[in-house]
This record gives structure tokens, sequence and C-alpha cells, in this order.
């Protein structure tokens, strides 16, 4: 693969364990600027003592960033990378995020559009499938690479995956894919596709229904799967629905029908996490039926497994289908919880949005003819 730079990359700085010190309470952010301090004594990271101060006009605000050019590496024609480091002024724990936030992050990328070549998001790893999941939605026709990374240790210790973990992005940030991706121990994925599977080891997101794209060890490697086709038309941010509109039912055994009808009853879309392949007590979707009539919902079928697909292969996976509920395939429940969001933020009638949720948009999940394929394969 081949770096196609012809300007610097962007990074973003959210917060997160990226930048975390230790005080009497735990680890805690750390004050603006002092991650980009500590960034100028990473050696791979700043080919220079002292990066340089510059500011960049953000409509009425003037932000401060800092200017650093990497080591040169084997990788990227051997060529170092410049990026400009801007920390946000209120820094958090990704626990606290939001659909706020993501819309920040969101509209500093369309902001900056123009001027870099690529986007690093550093935040926290808690909540980043969410994040990452939520601006390949948000970020329509997005022709560049936004690619979210952050650190299991932070950058102050000095067994670090922080500094490998942005270098790589930064990478990565430079080879033109058109899309959000996340970045974490020398692996990039569809940004929609990854879950948090470790909240200790180092290589702590997987993607178990899609290879990752990009590869990075020795030699930078890309996958068989294809990136999306970048879309014709200006980027834009999609905002997402209002808060408290969507929300998860986990189905688990001797789950009451009181116990779900208080989970949905002041929802308007639900992602229910199903066993298996997606099926459901008929009891259960009785109660979901009921509420429809109330007031009609989007429910969104979605396998509590890590890998897999939902499907309609048995019958107590159908009736979440008689019901009207999309079959959300391979879908991960940070996709889903987010694709929902952002498409009861667009204007359409109830069917409408049903189609765009049964819809591949982001490549977020895998059509229906692929889910059969892989399934005849595992039974042969």
């Amino acid at each position: 693969m081949t770096s196609c730079e012809t300007k610097p990359t962007l990074v973003l700085y959210t917060g997160g364990t990226f930048g975390m010190k230790v005080n009497g309470e735990g680890l805690k952010p750390v004050e603006k600027f002092t991650v980009s301090d500590e960034l100028e004594t990473i050696v791979s990271l700043s080919d220079r003592k002292k990066a340089d101060e510059i500011s960049r006009k953000f409509g009425d605000a003037v932000l401060q960033m800092r200017s650093f050019t990497t080591r040169k590496t084997k990788t990227v024609d051997r060529e170092p990378i410049k990026y400009h480091f801007y920390e946000l002024d209120t820094l958090i724990d990704s626990s606290l995020m939001n659909e706020d936030n993501w819309k920040e992050i969101a509209t500093l990328i369309k902001g900056f559009y123009d001027d870099y070549s690529g986007f690093v998001v550093v935040m926290g790893t808690d909540t980043m499938a969410y994040a990452s999941s939520a601006l390949s939605f948000m970020l329509e026709n997005l022709g560049k690479p936004v690619v979210f990374t952050g650190a299991q240790i932070p950058i102050f210790d000095g067994r670090s995956d922080g500094p490998e973990n942005l270098m790589c992005s930064l990478i990565v940030s430079t080879l033109g894919i058109p899309e959000v991706l996340l970045c974490f121990n020398k692996k990039a994925f569809r940004g929609n596709r990854v879950v948090k599977t470790d909240c200790v080891d180092l290589d702590a997101y997987d993607s178990p229904n899609l290879p990752p794209l990009v590869t990075l060890d020795s030699k930078v490697t890309g996958s068989k799967t294809e990136s999306l086709e970048r879309k014709p038309g200006n980027l834009q941010v999609q905002e997402m629905c209002p808060k408290g509109q969507v929300g998860l039912l986990v189905i688990y055994p001797g789950i009451t029908e009181e116990q779900v009808r208080n989970t949905v009853k002041a929802l308007h879309a639900v992602v229910v996490l199903t066993f298996g392949s997606g099926n459901i007590d008929d009891k259960i979707v009785n109660v979901l039926g009921d509420e429809q009539l109330k007031r009609k919902r989007l429910y969104a079928n979605v396998t509590q497994c890590l890998k897999g697909a939902v499907t309609s292969d048995y019958n107590a996976s159908k009736a979440l289908e008689r019901l009207g509920a999309v079959n959300c395939s391979d879908i991960t429940t940070e996709a889903a919880f987010t694709k929902l969001s952002y498409v009861l933020a667009k204007k359409g009638t109830f069917e409408e949005r049903k189609q765009m949720m049964e819809t591949v948009l982001r490549g977020e999940m895998s059509a229906e003819d692929r889910v059969k394929k892989n399934r005849n394969i595992e039974n042969n």
C-alpha cells in the first residue's frame, strides 16, 4: 500500500486513557497541552526537539495547535508524516461521551476538511466503538480517512501502547481510505464493525465478522476486503436523533413481560438483543406488538453473539420478523444503536426509515446473500 499524502493529518485529542495521569481519585485527564508536551519527548512521533505552535481559524474562533513531524519509517514510502495536534478545550473520559461530543468531533472534521488529507481522533477506549460507528453514519459523502485510536496505558507510562497506536493511525490516515476506521494494536478495522473485547489486554478490539482493512507489521498490508467507494458530493454532518429515543432491550432467560414493557414504552426505536441467530420467546414478541399499537416503533433484531448473523432459520426467530422488526444481519450492537439514531434523525415515513435500516449504508453489516454463503460454507 502506498501513501497518498499531500497535506498534513489533523489529530483531534478528546481525552481518555491515552493522556491520563493518576491522582488521588484514580486516572483522570490532564490539563490542556500536557499531552502535546509529552509528544515532543517521544522519538517516533516528533522528529524535532520542539513542536511548532500554530493557529487555525475555525469559524469565529482561533484554535491553538502544535505541528509535529514523525521520524522516517520504512513504511509509507519512507516519508515522515506531518501532523497537527489539537486538544479539545474540555478533555473527558469516554464513558461520559454522548451524541453532543460526536457532533463536536464531526463538526471539527467538516470545518477543517479541505485543509488535511486525513484525520485521527484520539479518545478513551470504553465507547470508542460507539463513536467510530456514529461518525461512520454522521459523516455523509466522506472521502478521506477518519481514524479512531487511543491507549490502554497512558503515554506518561514507559510501557504505553499509545505512541504505537498513534503512529499506526497516522500511517493509516495517509492511505486514502475514504471511511471511518478504528486502529489499535497494529490493525485498522472498519469503524462500524468493531467491538471492544478486552479491558486490559493491549489487543483490545476485534471485528468478528470482517477482517481488518489494514495490518501494520513489518509491512503495511491491506486485506481482500475492499474499502467503501467515495460517494460524490460535499461532506455533510447529519445529526443524531434526540437523546432517549433509541435504546437497547437485552433478552435474557426469565425476563418478564412487565420488564420488557417498562424498557420500551418511552422509546421510538429499539435494538432487541436476541439469542443466537435472532431467537426470542413469542410472549416477548406479543408484548412488543402490544406496545407497537400504542406507538409505532422501529425494532432492530441483533444477535447477542459476537460472531454470526440474525437469520430466519428458526421458528423462534420468525416472530420478530412477522412483527416488522428488521433482521440486522451481523451488525454489532454499537453500530445498530448508532444507525438507528442516525435513521431516526432523517426525514421520512416509518417505512422509509425501516428500509434504511435494512440497507447496507456504510458497510456496517453483510448483505443477506453473503450471510447465506458463509452459513453454507460453515455447514459443509
